[in-house]
């Protein structure tokens, strides 16, 4: 869904972004985390349309963002770290407005404010006045409008910041829901328990750039929220090229990363699925060093990464 290569944002001063490389797959619930100043609103709105980039490139579903802005805003719903609201609106007059703005046929329009409403819980509100809601509701109002054009990719920078517990909740199964519904969800937040909770996959980026954690890793694969589905770290020794392509083999298995020395593999089923993964693996003729089952620890991998030290 997104492929981002080597992308670059210079301003006079200094340089936003240099040369991250990032790649979503179509369907996923995928975080992006770093410090403040990393680079991380950056590319969101490179993804958007909202700036250009100065070298690089990013595609999302094939289109070129830099060439294809129109194309762009047709898949994409972007929801900014501070967006603006009319607050002297009506919540279904808001929507309304959107919907036009969005350039939806009249016809649509209608049913996808009803839509809007009911995926926000707002329907009851629908007659408050914006400046009248609570800000979790100002933020459900929002992201139900960013839905109105029914995009096939979610943009969201830090939307969970100011929310109180309850409403960070709700927030996070509104987005497992419409992620289940086939929306990919690209978020970044600062809140890494929410982030575990939810993505399939977190990037690391500091300074415009890729970073890694202490295990090497610039891409961190979470729990799978599905039981049936867990990752498995393999190191080996000789040829990546040759352990890449028997673990590809592998029924039931998903590649995930390989590395000169390591692969990360999702497996389908119970342990007992992966003792057979390492049966296949080491009668295949890979020299497996290691055969672990590593936790996320999204908190304790992002400060290795980024040399927060412990309180």
């Amino acid at each position: 869904m997104i492929e981002v290569t080597q992308i670059r944002k210079r301003y006079k001063d200094r340089e936003a972004l240099a040369g991250f490389t990032l790649s979503v797959a179509d369907g996923e619930l995928f975080g992006l985390i770093g410090p403040n100043g990393a680079g991380k609103s950056t590319l969101m709105k490179i993804l958007a349309t909202l700036i250009h980039s100065s070298d690089g490139s990013a595609t999302i579903a094939g289109f070129d963002v830099e060439r294809n802005p129109e194309s762009i805003k047709r898949v994409v719903g972007y929801m900014p770290d501070q967006p603006g609201l009319y607050q002297d609106m009506r919540v279904r007059e808001f929507l309304e407005f959107f919907a036009a703005a969005f350039r939806l046929a009249k016809h649509k329009q209608r049913e996808a404010v009803e839509k809007a409403l009911e995926r926000s819980n707002l329907a009851q509100r629908s007659q408050s006045f914006v400046e009248e809601l609570s800000f979790g509701m100002k933020q459900r109002l929002l992201l139900a409008k960013t839905l109105l054009h029914e995009p096939k990719l979610l943009i969201l920078d830090e939307p969970a910041t100011g929310l109180d517990p309850i409403a960070r909740i709700d927030l996070r199964e509104q987005l497992k829901k419409l992620n289940a519904e086939g929306v990919t969800i690209f978020i970044s937040s600062h809140i890494l328990s929410d982030l575990e909770d939810i993505c399939d996959r977190v990037a690391l980026i500091t300074a415009g750039k890729n970073a890694a954690d202490d295990r090497g890793h610039s891409v961190i694969v979470l729990q799978s929220r599905a039981a049936q589905l867990q990752v498995y770290q393999v190191d080996f020794l000789g040829d990546a090229a040759f352990a890449a392509t028997r673990a590809g083999e592998a029924p039931g298995v998903k590649l995930l990363e390989a590395g000169q020395s390591r692969l990360l593999l999702q497996v389908e089923g119970t342990p007992a699925e992966a003792a057979k993964l390492l049966q296949f693996l080491v009668m295949a003729g890979v020299s497996v060093t290691r055969f672990d089952h590593p936790t996320a620890d999204l908190e304790h991998r992002y400060r290795q990464a980024f040399g927060v030290k412990q309180p």
